[in-house]
């Protein structure tokens, strides 16, 4: 043990002050400020700093990229930009390991082998935008729907459907029903957006049910900053409901474990309890809702606490207590994320927590619960039409509410015949490792060249979906591309954008330059009109379109000013002492609340009616509210009110009051039957980042979650191998056995075992060398990994699940059977079966559609529906 005394410590001290005046280049590179300048520990010169926003998942962090000698060195935030503050999570500091990731697609390829075999060889782009455009032209001619788009992140700011529209399809299909669409249509017609962003900062109490926003929710660097300001400065009181102890869970005052897809439940009972006790905000309710204190009453009184214990495990006296705090707490805000919405009826748990800030009164004020704050850009013109008839896939008549929504029953339909696909291209997509089934349900639609005759996959890596394309475009990493963006994560709305931070690597063209040239392939004179809608020299042209003449930006100086700060507007500089955005005299900037408050412009009343009800019509739309002598915006619903009653749900045979409906074979668990779910962690998103180094450094195992009370039982300690069987198949992984999850769920989180996206997803370092589509081999994959286990993903024995009402797929909903591993079973085992995940699917449908309003409807209730309440306008109804 090495003793510091006054002696040693001042012959140290000496000794690292005569170092830094020898080496006065190491001491100048060494970080003296707070962000937007580096040097290099090299030659003490200062780097090129470039400002961009993060991409590595879909928060959008404001950030800066430094590059020297050609090469990007490091990532930070962006001191500048209000949502962040110049914070970066680690996902973002790793962020230029996309770019050179040795086993990175550089140039075009065309599979030579059978789909999956891994035999491909290299194309020129012109044979490549030749053979698309042939098969494009085909589909065209025989129906355009024929031409399908799925895409995972879409943040290319209208490209991806401007390329669809163009060809006149409308067959586009994104990511939403995996992540948060039952959340969206809780959300929608409720009060308007479908997201919401809560102040915080200056809460006084925080409801959180099944977010881990501290880690890995959506919006989680910048909320949870305020989060952290909320605790720490304003003294709020943080309470969650998970079924796990997630990060936030366990930096929380209060976790209440809940069992999977009850939260709205609990959120209903609370309602009960706050509204049995006069403790909601009346004045609000009455005047900008469109229900009454009296209506909401009646119909919240058979939600009690006791009902809610009985489902939910959480004892009826916690309900009570924290229902009357956080109703007697002011301000206080609630969030949610993916726990109460990817469900069954996911969209009904939604509804039924975000009525708490409503009942009291908590919205739209400091504190409080926030509409988002977003800002758009004017699209290139002219803009392709819309395509002349709908496509089954995005608009299934199945689903009428969530429409496209409901990606995860696109093999079902397709092997149907409900779609016929000519020409199939996905975006920033992996299906087959990220969705339901997985492999099992989307490898083998993929391998199926009778379903999805041609694959077009545009990436820059090779990926488990990639793998199975017919023709491979070398898309780029987020440092090298153009892309505009906003997104609602601060109370301050911003604009911003992704520059390229060096030239596109190898011969990788971004997302709308390919779309461009493919277009110009199919229309090279414009004699089929579709050249006309792709009318730019460059990405930066097209992104000069997008900002030059958007006011306000337009006088500070468009792209040129985001080009420089990357954001914009700039309202403060970063004080060092707190890390908040200040003015000019070091006060904190605040926020803007009350939206729904603001005058209707004077210029839109004109020729405006307003009727008895306070509603002020123009064209037959309601435009805004009469209230307290004031014409107001109102909520961006179609009524300008928040919608506690939800009329198109009745229409379809939904409830349209806040409600609650159990899983149907969560009411029928046996004693041995365990619910599993999935998580996601920080330093890692759901499919592109086993292969960061970094990262996979960082955590690269995923053992599952269970109870030791659970462990007791089944003889299972740490470490122990367990078989996790539902019901369309089995995996066989690690055990970590804790007091940190509730006894009937086991947890395990996504992102690791891959068995084709790079070389250190997969461990496959020590048998290959990289580049081999283009990139040059690394030498810490090369030498440096230590660890041999990439661990095992358990999509594929997820049975497929869609909330009839938001289209979310059930990820939590999985009943299982764990058992210690047998002798013949190995870990990373999986085996799922594709005719049992269709019984699954089909048996999901039948509890779906079959009485859905009048089964679980209260005799109270059948008033909201109306008449026609039974007249189930969904295939299999009543």
């Amino acid at each position: 043990m090495f003793e510091t005394t006054r002696r040693t410590f001042l012959q140290v001290s000496a000794g690292t002050t005569a170092a830094a005046v020898a080496a006065p280049k190491l001491l100048h590179a060494m970080e003296q400020e707070l962000g937007g300048k580096d040097v290099s520990p090299v030659t003490g010169t200062e780097r090129q700093a470039i400002p961009i926003t993060c991409h590595v998942c879909n928060i959008q962090d404001g950030a800066i990229a430094y590059v020297e000698n050609g090469r990007i060195v490091k990532l930070e935030g962006n001191p500048e930009h209000v949502s962040t503050r110049g914070r970066l999570c680690a996902k973002g500091n790793s962020g230029m390991w996309y770019t050179y990731d040795p086993d990175r697609i550089l140039y075009p390829l065309k599979r030579v082998g059978a789909r999956g075999e891994g035999k491909w060889k290299r194309i020129t782009w012109d044979e490549a935008l030749t053979e698309i455009a042939a098969r494009l032209d085909a589909a065209i001619k025989e129906d355009p729907n024929t031409i399908s788009l799925k895409w995972g992140r879409n943040r290319t700011g209208g490209t991806l459907p401007r390329f669809m529209h163009t060809l006149g399809s409308a067959t586009i299909l994104n990511h939403t029903s995996v992540c948060e669409s039952s959340k969206k249509i809780g959300m929608e017609p409720t009060w308007g957006p479908d997201i919401e962003t809560p102040d915080f900062a200056n809460a006084k109490y925080i409801l959180n049910f099944g977010s881990n926003i501290l880690e890995a929710a959506y919006f989680h660097n910048p909320l949870s900053q305020r989060i952290a300001e909320g605790v720490a400065e304003n003294n709020c009181k943080l309470v969650t409901f998970d079924v796990r102890l997630s990060n936030s869970a366990g930096r929380s005052d209060e976790w209440i474990p809940v069992l999977p897809a009850t939260d709205g439940a609990v959120a209903l009972a609370m309602g009960h309890v706050i509204l049995r006790d006069d403790l909601q905000d009346s004045d609000f309710i009455n005047s900008w809702t469109n229900v009454t204190v009296e209506e909401l009453k009646a119909h919240y009184k058979q939600f009690t606490p006791e009902w809610a214990s009985k489902i939910s495990g959480v004892p009826a006296e916690t309900i009570e207590r924290i229902a009357r705090e956080f109703a007697t707490t002011k301000p206080a805000t609630l969030f949610t994320y993916r726990g109460p919405a990817k469900h069954l009826y996911g969209s009904y748990n939604e509804k039924a927590c975000m009525m708490l800030p409503i009942m009291t009164g908590n919205v739209e004020k400091r504190g409080g619960y926030c509409l988002p704050r977003g800002m758009g850009w004017p699209q290139p013109q002219p803009e392709p039409p819309k395509p002349a008839k709908p496509s089954y896939l995005s608009t299934p008549p199945d689903y009428p509410l969530a429409g496209h929504k409901v990606s995860q029953l696109l093999p079902f339909w397709i092997a149907e015949g409900k779609q016929k696909i000519n020409v199939h291209f996905t975006y920033q997509d992996n299906p087959v490792y990220t969705n339901p089934g997985a492999d099992t349900v989307w490898g083998k639609l993929y391998r199926d060249e009778k379903l999805i005759p041609f694959y077009v996959s545009m990436s820059p890596f090779m990926g488990e979906e990639t793998a199975l394309a017919d023709i491979i475009l070398p898309d780029c990493p987020y440092l090298e591309r153009w892309e505009p963006e906003s997104m609602p994560n601060s109370l301050h709305p911003w604009l911003g954008i992704r520059q390229p931070v060096i030239k596109p690597l190898g011969e990788s063209r971004e997302n709308r330059i390919l779309l461009r040239d493919i277009i110009l392939k199919l229309d090279p004179d414009g004699k089929r009109g579709m050249k006309q809608y792709w009318n730019f020299k460059d990405g930066e042209d097209y992104m000069r379109q997008h900002f030059d003449n958007v006011p306000g930006l337009k006088e500070a100086g468009g792209l040129d000013f985001l080009k420089k700060h990357g954001v914009w507007p700039i309202y403060g500089r970063l004080d060092p002492r707190n890390g908040k955005i200040v003015d000019k005299t070091g006060r904190e900037i605040q926020a803007e609340y009350g939206l729904h408050m603001k005058e209707v412009p004077a210029a839109d009343m004109a020729g405006a009616v307003v009727d008895k009800s306070g509603n002020i019509t123009k064209g037959g739309k309601v435009i805004g509210l009469r209230r307290n002598g004031r014409n107001v915006v109102g909520f961006p619903s179609h009524n300008r009110l928040i919608n506690v009653r939800v009329d198109e749900w009745a229409d379809y045979g939904f409830n349209p009051m806040p409600t609650f409906k159990q899983i149907p074979w969560h009411k029928e668990m046996k004693d041995d039957d365990l619910i599993l779910t999935t998580y996601k962690i920080n330093v890692h998103k759901q499919s592109r980042t086993a292969a960061v180094k970094w990262l996979a450094e960082i955590m690269h195992a995923n053992p599952v979650w269970m109870n030791t009370e659970t462990g007791r039982k089944l003889g299972v300690k740490t470490g122990d191998l367990v078989r996790i069987e539902s019901s369309v198949g089995y995996m066989v992984t690690k055990a970590y056995v804790f007091e940190g999850i509730h006894p009937k769920v086991v947890a395990i989180p996504t992102a690791f075992g891959h068995w084709a996206y790079g070389r250190l997803a997969q461990l496959k370092q020590r048998q290959e060398k990289g580049g081999a589509w283009g990139a040059t081999s690394d030498p810490d994959i090369d030498n440096n990994v230590w660890w041999d286990d990439k661990g095992v993903h358990p999509n594929a024995i997820i049975p497929v699940v869609a909330d009839p009402i938001g289209g979310s797929q059930g990820w939590y909903d999985t009943l299982v059977k764990v058992t210690k591993a047998g002798p013949n079973d190995k870990y990373g085992d999986i085996k799922a079966d594709w005719d049992k995940h269709v019984a699954a699917f089909k048996e999901t449908l039948r509890y779906a559609y079959t009485g859905d309003l009048h089964r679980t409807m209260h005799p109270e209730m059948a008033s909201w529906a109306g008449p026609d309440s039974v007249k189930h306008k969904a295939p299999g109804g009543h």
